[in-house]
């Protein structure tokens, strides 16, 4: 073999490449005597190709090497298995559900290694005898005759079971049923049936820790996938639930790539397998943005961890992800509304007949388009909005207060502690809390007439039929129906979405020269004059503010001045 990289070879006339790497000597028992090596074939001739296989091949090689001397360890525990008396009833199922994930597996790697004919007409007969058997014990409740076998696995285990008369019986009872559940399983792959093991059989921890976790060696008493995530969740307290669904995801992610090389636990994974899971997100199709994404989302998850102690190393801190080509790069995810945009919005039914939404929305199916037109605000900033964030200043006019408003138990530190529980969140970030002028054409619209509506109706809130959906938001609705209702008027640029309000407002604020720290701070980003200003909305002059925001000239819209509901709105796209 000629080695042409690290642990990539070639051999034979047609340049087929291999990866080789060396087995360590702490696990060579593991393997047959005088295999110094691993040698796994990558099938092509073709390097540039090659090397992205090595990669994932390799990670495959390392999680097989922590397998190993896994079950070296394990080994070594049985020598000297602790003695126990009793089970709990948790304990006893997480045995049980060991069992048949243990059983299923090598039933797994049996079938997939292939049968004959014989063969597989003497396991179908085998399976049936035995379902039979055990079918008749469990019926007449005769489990005692299984408690050896569960008792020579748990040794194997590194538990030596003994248990009094009652517990042996109890104890007997629960194995017999998980293994009357494994044959079941086998059964049914037999009929040629789909037996997922991931699914009716997935990863349970390993008896030894659950039972005597002094005993258990180091690599199973790892903290677990999801242990680790909520050490990086509880590290932010209230953290936002929109992020940790996000961080969540790009986590899963990485926890079933890591489990398809066998590895049990975030603190297994390596550098190497970081790289291949990137690798394995392209191969997918995932778009680059979102691949980076995800890595950074993962590498914050285990920056956290180790700075908690929780684990050691973070594997992620050199996966670089990859380079979007720079005309992809040029092109805008949303673009602004334009003029006929604004009309075809804005001149339809809800703004000119004051028709509604089916749904939730109600009259926020008027009020957020408009408020996001006017302020450029954050959807979510505008759907939570009490009746108090609406303020008057006598030398400033009207102007919309955004800020956080916690939970009930803080209640009592703001005036406004009458806002219901839906209706409390926090905003993005701090420089999200911000004051937001009133354009004179929202109050033209009826802004002033709609709050005093809502009021006599005795709600707190300005959109008060607005309810939170799976990932915590109140606009959430509406934003489902905002995608159908411009599509149904025409607008059929997926570029150009709720979050196109925002667009064209940084829009008008640039056209209308306001200097780009005012602008920012309008927007509810920082402004780059450090930490304290863009901790603070209020360190920028709110009299400047408002004389900035006095500068830009809104285009005429169609909408017709607010009126209550009158009918629902149809979404058909016009042929």
């Amino acid at each position: 073999m000629k080695a042409i990289a690290e642990n990539i070879y070639t051999r034979g006339q047609h340049g087929i490449q291999y990866v080789r790497r060396r087995i360590p000597a702490a696990i060579r028992a593991a393997y047959p005597a005088k295999q110094t090596h691993i040698v796994r074939s990558l099938g092509t001739a073709d390097r540039r190709l090659a090397k992205g296989l090595a990669n994932a091949e390799l990670a495959r090689i390392d999680a097989e090497f922590k397998l190993k001397s896994q079950q070296l360890e394990l080994s070594r525990a049985s020598l000297s298995a602790k003695r126990i008396a009793k089970l709990d009833d948790e304990q006893l199922k997480g045995i049980a559900r060991f069992w048949v994930r243990q059983v299923l597996l090598a039933d797994d790697q049996r079938r997939q290694a292939g049968l004959d004919d014989a063969e597989f007409d003497e396991l179908g007969a085998e399976l049936s005898e035995q379902r039979a058997q055990l079918g008749r014990m469990l019926a007449q409740g005769k489990s005692m005759s299984m408690f050896p076998a569960m008792h020579g696995f748990l040794h194997l285990c590194g538990l030596d079971f003994a248990p009094d008369e009652a517990e042996a019986k109890r104890a007997a009872y629960v194995f017999l049923r998980a293994v009357v559940e494994s044959v079941d399983h086998r059964l049914g792959r037999q009929r040629g049936d789909l037996v997922d093991t991931e699914v009716v059989a997935p990863e349970v921890p390993h008896p030894l820790p659950a039972a005597a976790p002094e005993r258990a060696p180091a690599n199973l008493r790892a903290p677990t996938w999801e242990a680790v995530f909520e050490t990086w969740r509880d590290y932010v307290e209230n953290r936002p639930k929109p992020t940790t669904i996000a961080s969540q995801t790009a986590w899963r992610d990485l926890r079933g790539f890591a489990e398809g090389l066998g590895v049990r636990h975030p603190g297994a994974v390596t550098p190497e397998q970081m790289t291949a899971f990137a690798e394995r997100m392209r191969e997918r199709g995932l778009a680059v943005p979102t691949i980076n994404e995800r890595i950074l989302k993962v590498r914050a998850i285990y920056k956290i961890a180790v700075g908690k102690h929780v684990l050691k190393d973070n594997p992620a801190a050199g996966t670089i992800g990859f380079k979007q080509a720079a005309a992809r790069q040029r092109q805008k995810r949303r673009l602004s509304f334009d003029a006929a945009d604004l009309g075809a919005l804005f001149g339809s039914p809800v703004f000119t007949e004051h028709k509604r939404s089916v749904g939730q929305s109600g009259e926020a199916s008027y009020w957020l388009p408009v408020l996001m037109f006017y302020t450029g605000a954050r959807p979510e900033e505008l759907a939570g909005l009490a009746l108090s964030d609406l303020q008057h200043d006598e030398k400033l006019g009207w102007y919309l207060n955004l800020i956080d408003r916690p939970s009930d138990e803080d209640a009592d530190l703001f005036e406004d502690g009458d806002v219901p529980q839906s209706h409390r969140r926090t905003l993005k970030n701090a420089p999200s809390v911000r004051r937001v002028p009133v354009a004179q054409e929202l109050i033209d619209l009826g802004l002033l007439r709609y709050a005093e509506w809502v009021r006599q109706r005795g709600a707190a809130v300005l959109f008060p039929t607005l309810t939170k959906d799976s990932h915590g938001k109140l606009s959430g609705s509406f934003s489902k129906f905002f995608g159908r209702y411009k599509r149904a008027v025409g607008i059929t640029d997926s570029r150009k979405v709720l979050y196109s309000f925002r667009h064209t407002m940084k829009d008008m604020l640039e056209a209308a020269a306001v200097p780009s720290k005012y602008l920012k701070r309008l927007m509810g980003h920082t402004t780059g004059d450090g930490a304290i200003t863009d901790g603070y909305g209020s360190d920028l002059p709110f009299e400047l503010l408002v004389e900035q925001f006095r500068k830009v000239r809104f285009p005429a819209l169609a909408a017709k001045p607010w009126q209550p509901g009158q009918g629902y709105v149809s979404l058909k796209v016009e042929a």
